[in-house]
């Protein structure tokens, strides 16, 4: 008696995983370009499983977006950091945020390519929501600590901060050759203490 091969069950979890992680190296390999049918074979599902869960081409590109947001995001700006001062602390994040910017093989697609989208206008609305909302936090907590002007409005000012960190990141990747990685990392703080009001290193 002959026996069929069971096909591995997944959970959906576990799917749009295995299908996010198979589109982002179909990303790297076609320079920003996908294809649905080859984004299945990659993950080792049907294609018709990956229609199901993103939609289209489109949703699939988002949440290739959108997880690698999420991981920067986890990894550096919504998680506090240790040191005595804001200066200090602050300095440690930017330069770790441009490090794994740089380090991250999808940054420059999402900067060149992906981002270009006007589909993904609304997602990148909510996610500078969020990190605007922890931003002046952490600017608040570093004016009552005496080290920013009280003056200076925290939602403003982190808005500011967080829009010109960005455009000089995405200046910095898109320049070819792209700026070195110092000296992105020197610029890009020298900058956020500026719009802090904050004497230089």
């Amino acid at each position: 008696m002959s026996e069929t091969k069971a096909r591995k069950r997944r959970s959906p979890r576990e799917a749009r995983r295995l299908i996010v992680d198979a589109a982002r190296r179909e990303l790297l390999d076609g320079a920003g370009d996908l294809e649905m049918t080859e984004v299945a074979k990659r993950a080792g599902v049907s294609e018709g499983l990956a229609y199901y869960h993103f939609g289209n081409k489109a949703g699939l590109l988002n949440a290739v977006v959108k997880d690698f947001y999420e991981r920067l995001d986890e990894a550096v700006l919504a998680i506090p950091y240790e040191g005595p001062s804001w200066r200090e602390r602050e300095r440690a994040r930017t330069q770790e945020f441009v490090r794994l910017m740089y380090e991250d093989p999808v940054a420059p697609l999402v900067v060149d390519v992906v981002r270009a989208d006007p589909g993904f206008a609304s997602e990148e609305r909510e996610r500078r929501r969020r990190l605007n909302l922890l931003g002046a936090r952490n600017i608040a907590e570093a004016q009552r600590a005496g080290e920013i002007d009280m003056s200076l409005d925290p939602a403003l000012l982190v808005s500011m901060i967080l829009g010109g960190v960005t455009a000089g990141i995405n200046h910095a990747l898109s320049a070819r050759p792209p700026l070195p990685l110092a000296q992105a990392q020197q610029e890009i703080w020298s900058f956020v203490l500026r719009a802090a009001g904050l004497p230089p290193d």
